[in-house]
């Protein structure tokens, strides 16, 4: 699960998901816990399992209340963005994409360039990026990247030419 969640909650989830036996899901965690820690001292690694150990044990119910607010979350955009952040990028953050009108998106499919510095929302800890020295130009990474950093357009290089006659 990688560090998108600690080792208090890896227990939790492995008891709720029922996707191991319980015991066979701590000994794992428990093992990659002092593979990780062990350079840190034993100390270090005992505490840990500790937190392995009372985290299933506290593990409880919440029951949640109802609303209060119907509003939307807001993300901040400068007042200097220019417009097609302001007026569609703005919406798409807020959760609200499905109220723009297809006329509000390029007609080509594309969104400006620069348009994820307003992004603000820290949804990706890492974003591939393209080698040319080792591309092959099969068009896979466009295809498969999860945040449209790698996109791909062909261009021209040339006019096209005329056809030929044959005589």
């Amino acid at each position: 699960m990688g560090n998108r969640i600690n080792t208090v909650m890896q227990p939790c989830f492995f008891h709720l998901a029922g996707v191991l036996p319980a015991a066979e899901a701590i000994a794992r965690i428990k093992k990659f816990t002092e593979k990780t820690y062990a350079k840190r001292g034993q100390a270090v690694v005992d505490r840990n399992f500790a937190a392995i150990d009372l985290s299933i044990g506290r593990l409880g119910h919440v029951t949640l209340g109802k609303a209060t607010s119907n509003r939307s979350p807001m993300f901040a955009v400068p007042d200097d963005a220019p417009d097609f952040i302001k007026n569609v990028t703005a919406v798409l953050m807020a959760g609200d994409g499905d109220l723009l009108p297809v006329s509000a998106f390029p007609v080509d499919g594309t969104f400006p360039t620069g348009t994820t510095k307003y992004e603000k929302r820290a949804i990706a800890q890492t974003i591939p990026v393209w080698d040319p020295s080792i591309c092959i130009d099969c068009g896979k990474c466009a295809m498969v990247c999860p945040h449209a950093t790698i996109r791909m357009k062909v261009f021209r290089t040339r006019p096209p030419q005329a056809p030929r006659q044959a005589f």
